[in-house]
């Protein structure tokens, strides 16, 4: 062996030697003067262990696990770092003159920077039951507690490279407590278990009149791992009644400043809080599986930053990411072959970050905020599986999450300064109370609250200022989810949830400027979604059942708010607010067997807020541009079956809202106070269906919608210039599919009650004088269509009832053309007792049927004297008169229940007298669903026995709703169109889109 290696062995000996005996001094020789500085550098990984009251079975005996209780650590090593020269001195007292040197001389040259790194791993194992091919039994009462003082306290004041603090405080325990494991024996445990883990503590520094000092960078995690409860059984029994708590913290305040400095008093605080869980669950393989357990948990990191960079360069500023949520699996049942049952009850709180203060007046490139809170619970809890077997499960869960927090600063007087992004996605993920069973039974139950949230109020100023003050923010809050679900192959399964969740992003942004450039500008997108399915049931040869409720409320951003008065570029506002819901609820769908789902819903989402500004004596001030969007896309309520019975109940009540008023003014000012708008309602009713094949199916459904983007503009803009503009294009559309019934050799029934609002803008109102100035031109966009309470048989039978209150509104409430119902094709209530059960429908001399033309005058002399009504047949209200002569009439086009009213005229003119008796008629350009009324259709009347066309008079062809004039008469409150020309071509075909555009006023 060469020299250097057995040297170097050696050292290695004695080393350890010297440190293990060290460790009994050192504990004596610690902090022997208070006063000194600490070390600069101190970095320590820790792991205390602690394994008691386990029990193991063997097939040779029974044995209690051996107790362990120490820590595993490096501190000493790390913290022994040497800061003084190592050189031998011969007196003590000149060893001790020299020390305080040395130190002196290394405490200047380190000038206060510190680094300090802690991560700390408690594990604790107790009372947990091993049955491997024999019995094993645990009784626990446990508990764990550690903790270590992260607190640092440095000073960077007047110096350069001095006082900076970079520093990692995280706390990582573990908790295995209470589980229950058996592998062909037996396996019982009962435990209370408990661990308490603490680190962390305020960070205090200073960088006032320095350079590059007084900055901290410092990660605050909390991140507990609990893994309790649990019974696993494979060939055997696992039983496991468990009681658990985990609290991890690593708080701190950070505290730092700035002042009169450069590159200083900046902190970026890392707060981190998730919890991760995997308690309660029974899991049963040719085995039975029980697990009894409460669990609780608590994880807070960070806390409240505050720092300051007035006057300075590049100071004050913050950055704080910050990641808060638990996430479990917990008390979920899973049989395969054997039994399973998990009951529990679930409790945590995650919190990371806080307020955050900082101040960029009188700087340059300070006292800004960068804020990314990211709140993220997600829960996988009380499910049920069971594949030939029994799996059952009855959970409850709480969860509170929140990141990050308000944010606070200033930017007066300043150069990019004082300006915010707060970026702060908000959600909460679950699946929860769902069954699924396959040659088995299983059943899911589920109680969930979940709160979430990010961010908060966010506010700053810009006064005096040059590109300062401004606020950019992306609030999303959105929960993704699937619960009260239930599935089944040759079996039965059952779900049922009963959820309550607020989820909230983000909050109100607001700044204010006066005198200011490109300043106390707001940029906002606000997003509130929400994908959710629930009450959902599908069976293949099974039985399925659910019963669910769901109250959501989604909340993202707040009413933006910002002033750019006397400024230049200031006090704008661009919004865009989306309310999305997308929700697939109360459906049940099976092929061969009982299908049942209740599904009750409350869901309120809000995008944004109504919008203030303010642009007076400003130039390019005080504007407005906002494009809202909100939708209500829901599928719900419907009964699909074959050779099955299903049943369909569902409640439903949604309010889904974009934006809101915006309001401007913009006195003495130029290009400012001017209200750009573009809000759209995009909506899809798809409620209440019945499909039947050779089966039974009935939908019973009450749905309430509200869906609003935007709402009413004002301005004022008095002695100004090119200001105080309105310009709208608000776009409602709705394409319904709704309350009808299906019947192949079955029976199909849906009774649907719906009502629903849907608005995009609301009034316009501007006030002012001066060129090119307090104008109004808004462009409403307006289409609806509907099939609806239609019951198609084929040697069955199928009903529809129910009522529809339904209103459009778009633009403005007053004087704008605007649809007031919808529109489409519609059959009589009872048709289907026009035909037997062995009947397919069809129309006699028509060959086949969808329709797309009308019969010729030869083919129809076998059905004479049967037309239902000396009229022509009525349509849907309209909204103005019908104008008069036939010129006009073909020049009215709009797309009345789904036929275009143009040919449907033009037909009309060739049967008036005078007509050619050889004109052909027009086709009938629409394909609908075979007609299930047999009847025959009369010969065509001669043109003397044509009546005048009625203008309200009700009629039908086969039950069709065709009147091409009933309500175009205008309400008292509406706008009449204007007179059509008499000699214009006929428009046909001309989209419904295109119809309902209007311009008013001019710029």
């Amino acid at each position: 062996m060469q020299t250097w290696a057995k040297r170097g062995i050696q050292s290695a000996f004695v080393t350890g030697g010297l440190l293990m005996l060290g460790t009994g001094i050192a504990s004596a020789q610690e902090n022997v003067n208070p006063d000194s500085a600490p070390s600069p550098v101190d970095v320590g990984v820790s792991v205390p262990v602690k394994v008691d009251q386990n029990n193991l079975g063997t097939p040779a005996k029974n044995l209690n696990v051996p107790k362990i209780d120490r820590t595993i650590s490096t501190d000493r090593v790390t913290s022994a770092v040497p800061v003084r020269t190592a050189a031998p001195v011969a007196h003590p007292l000149i060893k001790q003159a020299t020390d305080r040197v040395q130190l002196a001389a290394a405490q200047g040259l380190l000038r206060g920077n510190t680094v300090q790194a802690h991560v700390d791993v408690p594990i604790h194992i107790c009372g947990n039951a091993i049955a491997v091919l024999g019995n094993a039994e645990a009784v626990g009462d446990c508990d764990q507690v550690t903790h270590r003082d992260g607190s640092i306290v440095t000073d960077g004041e007047g110096q350069a490279l001095a006082g900076n603090v970079v520093a990692v405080n995280h706390i990582l325990p573990i908790q295995l407590t209470g589980n229950a494991i058996a592998a062909g024996g037996n396996a019982i445990t009962a435990t209370d278990a408990s661990q308490v883990s603490t680190t962390g503590g305020p960070i205090t520094t200073d960088g006032d009149k320095g350079a590059v000092s007084g900055n901290v960078v410092a990660e605050q995690g909390a991140t507990p791992i609990q893994i309790t409860g649990n019974g696993v059984g494979a060939v055997g029994i696992a039983e496991a009644n468990s009681t658990a708590d985990t609290f991890a913290s690593s708080e701190g305040d950070v505290a730092t400043s700035g002042n009169d400095s450069s590159i200083s008093g900046n902190a970026v605080p890392i707060p981190l809080a998730p919890l991760f869980e995997v308690n309660g669950n029974a899991v049963g393989g040719a085995a039975n599986a029980a697990t009894q357990s409460t669990q609780t948990g608590t994880a807070y990191a960070g806390g409240n930053t505050a720092t300051d960079g007035n006057p300075a360069t590049l100071a004050g500023n913050i950055v704080e990411p910050a990641l808060a949520g638990p996430i479990t699996v917990d008390d979920n049942a899973v049989a395969g072959g054997g039994n399973a049952t998990a009951i529990s009850d679930t409790t945590n709180e995650s919190i990371a970050g806080g307020q955050k203060n900082t101040n960029g007046a009188d700087a340059t490139g300070s006292g800004n905020i960068a804020d990314a809170p990211i709140s993220l619970p997600t829960a996988v809890g009380g499910n049920g599986a069971a594949v030939i077997g029994n799996a059952l499960t009855d959970h409850t869960n709480e969860a509170t999450s929140t990141a990050g927090g308000p944010g606070y600063t200033l930017g007066d007087n300043s150069v990019l300064s004082g300006n915010i992004v707060d970026a702060p996605p908000a959600t909460a993920v679950d699946v929860c109370g769902n069954g699924a069973a396959g040659a088995g039974q299983a059943a899911g139950t589920c109680e969930n609250d979940v709160k979430s949230g990010t961010s908060g109020y966010v506010g700053t100023t810009g006064n005096d200022s040059v590109v300062s003050g401004n606020v950019v923010q992306t609030p999303l809050a959105a929960p993704a989810e699937a619960y009260g679900l239930a599935s089944a192959a040759a079996g039965s399964a059952t779900g049922s949830a009963d959820e309550t969740k607020d989820v909230r992003s983000g909050g109100q942004p607001n700044t204010v400027d006066d005198k200011g450039t490109v300043s106390s500008n707001v940029v906002t997108a606000p997003t509130a979604a929400a994908a959710q399915v629930f009450a959902v049931t599908a069976g293949l040869v099974g039985n399925t059942e659910s019963d669910t409720s769901n109250d959501t409320s989604v909340t993202a951003g707040g009413d933006p708010k910002a002033t750019g008065k006397k400024s230049s570029v200031s006090g704008n506002i661009v919004q865009a607010p989306t309310s999305t819901p997308a929700q697939v609820f109360g459906d049940g769908v099976t092929l061969v067997g009982n299908n049942s789902t209740n599904g009750d819903n409350a869901t309120d989402m809000k995008a944004g807020g109504p919008a203030h500004t303010e642009g007076d004596a400003g130039s390019i001030a005080g504007n407005v541009v906002s494009a809202p969007v909100a939708s209500a896309t829901q599928v719900q309520g419907w009964a699909v079956g074959g050779g099955s019975n299903v049943d369909s109940i569902v409640t439903n009540d949604l309010d889904s809202v974009a934006g809101g008023n915006v309001d401007s003014s913009a006195d003495g000012g130029s290009v400012s106070g001017n209200l750009i708008g573009a809000q759209a309602t995009p909506f899809v009713p798809v409620p209440g269906n019945s499909v039947s094949a050779a089966g039974i199916t009935n939908s019973d459904t009450f749905t309430d919608t509200n869906t609003v983007a935007g709402g009413d503009s004002t301005s004022t803009a008095e002695d100004a210039s090119v200001s105080g503009n309105l310009i709208h294009v608000p776009a409602n559309a709705i394409a319904g599919f709704y309350a009808n019934a299906i019947a192949a050799a079955g029976q199909a029934n849906t009774v649907t009650d719906k009502v629903s609002h849907t608005q995009a803008g609301g009034d316009m109102e501007t006030d002012g004088s001066g060129p090119l100035t307090a104008r109004e031109m808004t462009v409403p966009v307006e289409a609806a269509a509907k099939v609806a309470r239609i019951p198609v048989e084929v040697l069955g039978q199928a009903t529809t009832a129910g009522t529809s209150d339904d209103t459009q509104l778009t633009g403005e409430d007053q004087g704008t053309l605007r649809a007031t119902q919808l529109k489409g094709l519609e059959l009589p209530k009872g048709v289907d007792s026009l035909l037997k059960a062995n009947e397919v429908p069809a129309f006699h001399g028509i060959d086949q049927l969808p329709v797309n033309s009308l019969p010729s005058v030869d083919g129809l002399s076998a059905m004479a004297g049967q037309l239902p009504t000396p009229a022509l047949p009525g349509v849907a209200q309209e909204r103005t008169e019908l104008p008069t002569g036939l010129g006009g009439v073909a020049n009215l086009n709009p797309n009345v229940q789904g036929l275009p009213l143009g040919q449907v005229l033009e037909a009309a003119k060739g049967l008036l007298p005078g007509a050619a008796a050889e004109r052909s008629l027009p086709s009938l350009p629409v394909t609908a669903p075979a007609l299930p009324v047999p009847v025959q259709l009369p010969a065509l009347p001669t043109e003397r026995s044509l009546p005048a066309l009625p203008l309200d008079g009700p009629a039908s062809l086969s039950g069709i709703n065709l009147n091409p004039t009933q309500g175009l008469a205008p309400k008292a409150e509406e706008r009449s169109l204007p007179q059509l020309p008499l000699d214009t071509p006929a428009l046909a075909m001309i989209d419904p889109a295109n119809l309902f555009q209007t311009v008013t006023g001019s710029l």
